[in-house]
């Protein structure tokens, strides 16, 4: 366990009917003293590859959190996706109920305090420990359902429907706005959208590309179910993966990936998932096929991208963000 899980394990009660842990991995041999019955979520691949498969939930749904009286929760980056957790928990776990979160105090807010407070009727904090600190709820408040959540961008003829965790949520942030305009005329037969989010990106080509297979990849599974939902509401087909790689796709299966590759995993900053992005692109891309990428103007995508997939070109940039695309060798 780590500084954050430890606090978790130490501000709880000794025993429990049923655990679910969230977005811990660390915590289930804790988690499996503590209680007859336990449960495990996972919105990342990553994370879920290290715990047993038997304790995965497939669903974060009321069927999944029946006789949940213990939840153990590690702090989201977003208010948004603690809004989202905090709310089904409320709605579908036992009325006994407790929740155990923590995190990096550097990460919290007090605006988790009141995003809490929301769906419990007590919320109490630890003291700090380790540079972390843990926030206790009970008493859930069973309130109708908002997540996910739409939201209609008239400028790209597009409703974007998501779920709290995914980047951005229902919002088109500016990056993926950059490349979203550019997409009506990125034309292919096989495409993918690496990286999907609430699958802005994905929706446009599948609408661009009529008769064409569009593919959608995400570690998220947050942002697997944002995308298929945001899919259907446009009436387009999309096919969307939970996979935190693409070892068994065959090479050089794709004529266009775009993809507006993350460099933060939470709170800390992390390249290395953008760099196996760009190799995956290497592999899956035909020769001659076209990746675009959009990133923040400052980091030497560019240059990685002409080293890993082929010769690159700015197409499109403004003080803060740059889309490039690059021809596979």
């Amino acid at each position: 366990m780590d500084p954050v899980e430890r606090l978790i394990a130490a501000e709880s009660p000794e025993r429990a009917e049923h655990v679910l842990v969230v977005n811990a991995p660390g915590l289930v041999e804790a988690a499996r003293r503590a209680a007859p019955r336990v449960s495990l979520w996972c919105d990342d691949r990553r994370d879920a590859g290290t715990v047993p498969a038997g304790l995965l939930l497939e669903d974060f749904d009321e069927s999944s959190l029946a006789g949940v009286d213990l939840v153990w929760l590690r702090l989201p980056k977003a208010l948004s996706a603690l809004d989202d957790y905090a709310e089904r928990i409320a709605a579908w776990a036992d009325p006994r109920v407790r929740v155990v979160s923590a995190g990096r105090q550097r990460a919290m807010t007090h605006s988790m305090n009141d995003v809490l407070g929301r769906h419990f009727d007590t919320v109490s904090a630890s003291l700090g420990v380790a540079k972390c600190r843990a926030l206790r709820a009970s008493g859930p408040r069973r309130r109708r359902l908002r997540w996910p959540r739409e939201r209609t961008h008239p400028e790209l003829g597009i409703g974007v429907i998501a779920h709290g965790e995914v980047f951005a949520t229902n919002r088109v942030d500016d990056g993926t706005r950059l490349l979203a305009e550019l997409c009506p005329d990125i034309h292919g037969d096989e495409l993918l959208d690496l990286g999907c989010g609430s699958g802005v990106l994905a929706t446009l080509l599948a609408r661009a590309n009529p008769g064409a297979r569009v593919r959608a990849v995400d570690v998220s599974r947050a942002a697997v179910a944002s995308t298929l939902l945001t899919a259907e509401a446009n009436g387009v087909a999309v096919e969307a993966h939970w996979a935190a790689a693409l070892h068994d796709w065959p090479p050089e299966c794709l004529d266009v990936i775009v993809t507006n590759p993350p460099f933060h995993r939470g709170i800390a900053k992390d390249s290395e998932p953008a760099l196996a992005m760009f190799d995956d692109a290497a592999r899956l891309l035909r020769p001659g096929g076209r990746m675009w990428c959009v990133h923040n103007s400052h980091l030497p995508w560019r240059r990685r991208l002409a080293e890993k997939v082929g010769p690159t070109v700015v197409v499109r940039q403004n003080p803060f963000y740059t889309v490039t695309r690059s021809v596979a060798r």
